[in-house]
């Protein structure tokens, strides 16, 4: 069989800083790439000019049409079997085409695969955990129903991919990448490596960094999903997708209070319209809120002074205090 064709679609818009690093590290790879493609939507400053001067092939939007759109005329102008993407303010290591692009040779039933990041910048370092077994083909459905798994600047996804099950939907500025990923997940399985091959930037213009933004988008595309999966999915499908989605809704909800984390808590609460079959739940979480919030913050402070042994011995009857509605998923 023969190797796979990669193509590099990058988005752009008014990354000047940034570019030449990606556009570069996109060049450095050890296996080849057959291009790199730029998309500039609509830049106000010299991204467009600075891609160019460095050799890649640069396609201007006439006007600012967001991440998705600049993505999918990626798409449509690559000539690659596999589309790897890289955000403009991200940058590669040498070997993550040969990485990723490597499972999805190894595994032909995958339609995606991804690395690890390594997030940097604004005074914050990290590294994303590993969600799925690395090199295994997994069904990531339920994965990513609980988080969005699988980094924008960390994947490539097969050309035929988008031509079964559709490309970026322009109508999202926000989480497009993730109602993708969901789109395709319920398709064929995904693969990851264990690899950290992507520094993903953190700056303060990323959308991502604000909390409303993100959960609340996520959310509505999780229930732009279960609407779809209501109307082309057995029952049984929709009844395990219903105790999912509230529980993960739960879940985030008694982590906050637990760690009292009140704007996420607030912001998570406020969300009950885009989770299905919420209302009681909702109820609940609300009349806690209101009746114990104060008192619970106090009484943590006891609690953080309490030794190990005694916190390991209280923490079950906590947990279970805190997780109103939880359904059992087969």
């Amino acid at each position: 069989m023969d190797p796979l064709r990669i193509s590099v679609v990058i988005p752009c818009y008014n990354a000047a800083a940034y570019v030449e690093e990606a556009v570069r590290s996109a060049q450095a790879q050890t296996r080849a790439i057959v291009e790199t493609i730029v998309v500039d939507d609509n830049s106000r400053d010299d991204s467009a000019a600075i891609a160019e001067g460095l050799g890649a092939h640069v396609v201007r939007l006439p006007v600012n049409s967001g991440p998705a759109a600049a993505r999918n005329r990626g798409i449509r102008e690559a000539r690659g079997d596999v589309i790897a993407f890289l955000d403009a303010d991200d940058y590669w290591t040498s070997t993550h085409c040969a990485d990723v692009v490597g499972l999805l040779e190894e595994h032909p039933e995958c339609s995606v695969a991804f690395s690890r990041i390594h997030r940097f910048g604004s005074g914050e370092e990290s590294v994303s955990p590993v969600f799925l077994t690395a090199d295994t083909p997994t069904p990531s459905l339920w994965h990513l129903l609980r988080d969005n798994i699988v980094p924008q600047s960390a994947v490539a996804v097969r050309r035929e991919a988008f031509a079964k099950h559709g490309d970026y939907d322009e109508s999202l500025r926000h989480s497009e990448d993730y109602e993708l990923w969901l789109r395709l997940a319920r398709h064929a399985p995904f693969v990851c490596t264990n690899a950290v091959s992507v520094h993903y930037r953190l700056h303060e213009r990323q959308v991502s960094r604000d909390l409303e933004v993100m959960l609340g988008t996520r959310w509505d595309v999780k229930l732009r999903f279960w609407r779809d999966a209501t109307v082309n999915e057995a029952p049984g499908f929709v009844q395990r997708l219903e105790d999912v989605l509230l529980n993960v809704w739960n879940d985030t909800l008694r982590s906050a209070w637990l760690t009292r984390d009140e704007k996420l808590f607030r912001t998570s609460l406020a969300l009950h319209d885009l989770v299905p079959h919420s209302a009681a739940a909702h109820r609940q979480w609300k009349r806690r809120y209101f009746v114990a919030w104060r008192a619970w913050r106090t009484l943590s402070h006891v609690w953080d002074g309490l030794p190990a042994s005694a916190k390991q011995f209280a923490r079950p009857a906590i947990t279970r205090l805190f997780a109103p509605h939880r359904r059992r998923v087969s």
